[in-house]
């Protein structure tokens, strides 16, 4: 069955008592963690607790492609559901997962965080025509969806803010639901002592998250930001954002510079940028066109390449995935830099 986020809190009867999993994909990571954490907590009491959740990655079922299955006909020691929470999954996947919902012998719930998967992904298409499985799309959210979900939150911890001051949170607190939450639980331990709440206590207490998107980071690595991209990846992590899903962004932003530089060889810039570019995204063409002047195809592809082999990395090595990846980032930002 497909679902949105929102409508989470609707079908938490059905989760609890008639779904045997959930895929939860798209673009956006932050939602995609959200979700997946609240329906997680839905499962079991204690997500930390090794007796009854169990977390499984997709190197492992790749090396093992029965341990779904393996793992979700084996009972909890004290009763209970058990959760099998597949994280960073994709395509590769989707065997094993077909094996365990055609098998599975117990009530064990199966939780898989995926990126964007496309719509003719095999693992999207079971996972979406399966009764019994949730599939929900996490898509960019509209302002009026991030509004709604703010007054939610501030409504759980019992806040109320003025109309007045309203507006200037909404507009510090960004798009980020992790973020959101964090800042307005700091905020609630703040009104313990104070009735009421001003624009100042806001712009004291809020952080700032409204520069911290991938995107703008995407296009500070490309253009040799140094300073700034070492701030901005600092604050995507604390954000929620992980690194697989910071590298495919990357990767899909230098595809992008790429397919301009070669477009850009073979016509004039104003028609290159129509088709590297969708209506939305013109945005980024200032950017993009600066940026052609000191990128390659060479150098691009060399990129490309790297950022691919940075992903595998993430996937199968033992070492942190943070400090990979930004090993890789300050490399790239470093040597752009030199060229410009």
């Amino acid at each position: 069955m497909k679902a949105k986020p929102f409508q989470i809190n609707a079908l938490i009867p059905q989760i609890q008592k008639n779904y045997q999993g959930a895929l939860i994909y798209g673009p956006e990571q932050s939602i995609i963690q959200e979700v997946s954490e609240k329906i997680s907590n839905l499962i079991v009491s204690d997500i930390h607790d090794t007796f009854c959740s169990i977390k499984i990655s997709p190197a492992k079922i790749k090396e093992i492609p029965s341990i779904l299955l393996d793992e979700g006909n084996v009972s909890t020691l004290m009763g209970g559901r058990k959760l099998i929470w597949v994280k960073e999954a994709d395509g590769t996947i989707f065997a094993s997962v077909e094996s365990y919902f055609n098998q599975i012998k117990t009530d064990s719930f199966l939780l898989i965080s995926a990126g964007n998967l496309n719509k003719n992904s095999d693992l999207r298409i079971f996972c979406e025509n399966h009764p019994n499985i949730l599939a929900v799309a996490c898509y960019k959210e509209t302002q009026q969806n991030i509004i709604d979900f703010i007054q939610n939150i501030l409504a759980e911890y019992r806040i109320k803010i003025p109309s007045s001051v309203m507006p200037v949170l909404i507009e510090r607190l960004g798009d980020n639901r992790l973020i959101i939450r964090k800042e307005i639980e700091k905020l609630s331990v703040y009104m313990e002592q104070n009735k009421d709440i001003t624009v100042s206590d806001i712009c004291r207490l809020i952080t700032d998250t409204t520069d911290s998107s991938v995107e703008q980071f995407c296009i500070d690595v490309a253009g040799g930001q140094l300073k700034k991209v070492s701030k901005e990846y600092k604050i995507l992590l604390e954000n929620g954002e992980n690194p697989v899903s910071i590298v495919r962004s990357l990767y899909g932003y230098f595809n992008r510079l790429l397919d301009l530089v070669s477009l850009s060889e073979q016509m004039d810039t104003s028609t290159a940028l129509s088709k590297v570019l969708k209506p939305s995204q013109f945005r980024l063409k200032d950017c993009l066109v600066v940026q052609t002047r000191y990128w390659s195809k060479d150098t691009l592809l060399k990129v490309l390449d790297k950022l691919v082999e940075t992903e595998q990395q993430l996937k199968t090595t033992g070492m942190p995935a943070d400090l990979i990846l930004e090993r890789l980032i300050l490399t790239i930002t470093q040597g752009i830099k030199r060229k410009m």
